[in-house]
């Protein structure tokens, strides 16, 4: 498979994850692509990571360049800001998922898988490295495994102190805190209760507060001493047959609405946090392919 250019990146370009999914594969897997779409949502072009496994997130790092995450192919992929492919990053063989930029610009990288042995081995802790993708410490973080026992740490938001990180495994129904200043584990710092206990995506508002998917929506947290606590839900649309799958949640980069994915439905949902006011909401045509989102600021 080779990999493909994408065009050059214009602010307000939305790049999602578009795995090209294997039929009959037991775990969602295929062969890594992505979509650059315009900011109505209509096509510019598509690249493939050259990689088969599940993209499962998407960033930028300090210097802008589009970094593609795939834990089952323990791959990174990196465009430019041009669109062409770069080499991929220094950073060893782990199952990277999730990704944050410190404010110094070091990066954090956090292992999406956790089992023993096998397609899904990992030890579920957060990789640091700085400018120069040299790895400064690999922070001890608590997973839960999800359902399948095999999740580390697949979702991460920074907390407005860059101090502490919220983290947790998709499909369980903990949120964890760590303590990046003395790399201490906060323990469960949230716990959904209500059945299906399940949390997925996170994403950090400017105020501090966070926003978790849960599924069916959206759950809003705020911080209260050590622990967060329950301030808010929001409903997001129902699925016009099968499950609801609302599995991610991206600030975006004017910090005035954020994106919610449906990883099952393939929907894209844009939503006010503040008045909670559903703006729009697309079929963008990737059931269980659509993990993750970035906008070009």
């Amino acid at each position: 498979m080779t990999v493909r250019s994408l065009e050059p990146l214009l602010a307000g370009d939305i790049l999602v994850a578009a795995t090209r999914l294997h039929p009959g594969a037991r775990y969602p897997t295929g062969d890594g692509a992505l979509r650059q779409l315009r900011p109505d949502l209509s096509l510019r072009s598509t690249a493939s990571t050259g990689h088969v496994g599940l993209v499962a997130h998407l960033g930028f790092d300090p210097e802008g360049h589009l970094w593609a995450l795939d834990p089952q192919a323990r791959a990174i992929s990196r465009f430019d800001r041009e669109g062409e492919p770069m080499p991929p990053p220094p950073v060893g063989d782990h199952p990277f998922g999730p990704m944050c930029v410190m404010p110094e610009g070091d990066i954090l990288l956090g292992e999406h898988l956790a089992g023993p042995a096998g397609p899904f081995a990992g030890t579920g802790r957060v990789h640091r490295f700085d400018r120069t993708m040299t790895r400064v410490h690999a922070y001890d973080t608590q997973w839960h495994g999800g359902v399948g026992g095999f999740l580390g740490v697949t979702h991460m938001a920074l907390a407005p102190d860059g101090e502490t990180l919220f983290h947790l495994s998709e499909t369980g129904p903990h949120i964890f805190g760590h303590d990046l200043v003395r790399d201490r584990r906060l323990g469960p710092v949230f716990t959904l209760e209500a059945p299906p206990a399940m949390l997925f995506g996170l994403a950090a508002l400017p105020g501090g507060d966070l926003l978790v998917a849960t599924g069916t929506g959206l759950v809003r947290l705020r911080r209260a001493g050590a622990r967060l606590e329950h301030v808010g839900t929001v409903a997001l649309p129902p699925p016009a047959a099968g499950r609801p799958g609302w599995a991610n949640v991206v600030l975006r980069p004017s910090r005035t609405s954020v994106f919610v994915l449906d990883f099952l439905g393939g929907r894209l949902a844009e939503l006010d946090p503040q008045s909670e006011t559903l703006l729009r909401c697309a079929d963008l045509g990737l059931p269980s392919a659509l993990t993750s989102l970035v906008e070009v600021p």
